[in-house]
């Protein structure tokens, strides 16, 4: 998996040594520093129904030319491309990792954009239709999209309350095709809400990727983390807490480091939680298109 430090987001070593060569030579003077223009407006996820959900949220295009890294974009984006001619364009989708906007990381799991571009100096080439999809060796476990009478996922012997499901369209996640979402209701202030994948999970060892895609709205702080057993040991691990959204928002948890640090971890468990802060007069919270997703490493 490849990250990004904050310092290193905006552009790259390479990128700003052009820039500073563009700020005391004019153009004119040195034609080569005149850059070409990429325009990229947004990458969508194309998805088959074994694939659940083609909800996404890529924020970032991380672009190369010819294999050399060019950097990473936050979208919509016009990106200043120090050549001309047919160059082999390869695009790679990135996310902000566990929701967070100074961490960000090209999603592993989606295809790479390839496409030979033909740049000219001082012209704006624009992609349109800009579609990523599963590399074929990614699995998914795990999926809970409400949609059926019964849940993959369940309150915990912790939760005062029970985990349902709404139909009101005010509620459920907005478009994809889905008609029912994930829902709980917290009203008095001791009430504590924990739910966990009915399933035990193995997951892939040697720094492999492992990662759970939710969609969610929430008006409380909602915990999200694992549960594993380590040499005869059950463990609860909490991983992020999502904040408060009055939208819906789509999280990428990585789920690989409790594997990473921990190599004799098992029977892995999803879940989720908070306890009710008197803060906050009824906790809401929804949730949509669960996906538990690594590659297939048996193959």
């Amino acid at each position: 998996m490849t990250f990004i430090t904050p310092k290193a987001y905006i552009s790259v070593i390479t990128f700003i040594s052009a820039l500073i060569l563009l700020s005391g030579c004019e153009p004119k003077d040195d034609p080569n520093l005149v850059p070409s223009y990429l325009h990229i407006e947004k990458m969508d996820l194309v998805a088959d129904f074994s694939q659940g959900s083609a909800s996404s949220n890529i924020s970032d295009a991380w672009v190369y030319i010819d294999d050399q890294f060019i950097g990473s974009f936050e979208l919509p984006a016009t990106i200043p491309i120090l050549t001309q001619g047919k160059q082999n364009l390869m695009i790679r989708a990135g996310i902000k990792l566990n929701g967070i906007g100074s961490t960000r990381s090209a999603y592993p799991f989606f295809t790479e954009i390839k496409r030979e571009v033909n740049f000219i100096r001082d012209s704006v080439i624009t992609l349109n239709d800009v579609f990523v999809n599963y590399h074929n060796n990614t699995v998914f476990p795990w999926m809970e999209n409400f949609e059926l009478a019964g849940f993959s996922i369940d309150t915990t012997s912790k939760s005062t309350v029970n985990i349902s499901k709404t139909n009101d369209p005010s509620m459920i996640f907005p478009g994809y095709g889905g008609s029912w979402a994930g829902f709980v209701q917290l009203t008095a202030d001791s009430s504590v809400f924990e739910a966990s994948t009915k399933e035990k999970f193995t997951f892939p060892g040697n720094g492999s990727s492992i990662f759970l895609e939710m969609d969610y709205k929430i008006n409380h702080p909602l915990v999200v983390g694992v549960f594993y057993t380590s040499s005869g040991m059950w463990v609860q691990r909490p991983l992020i807490v999502l904040n408060e959204t009055d939208v819906w928002k789509k999280v990428y948890v990585n789920l690989s480091v409790p594997k990473y640090d921990t190599p004799n971890a098992t029977d892995f468990q999803i879940f989720i939680g908070a306890q009710k802060e008197s803060t906050t007069n009824d906790a809401i919270f929804l949730f949509d298109n669960l996906k538990l997703v690594h590659f297939n490493t048996s193959k």
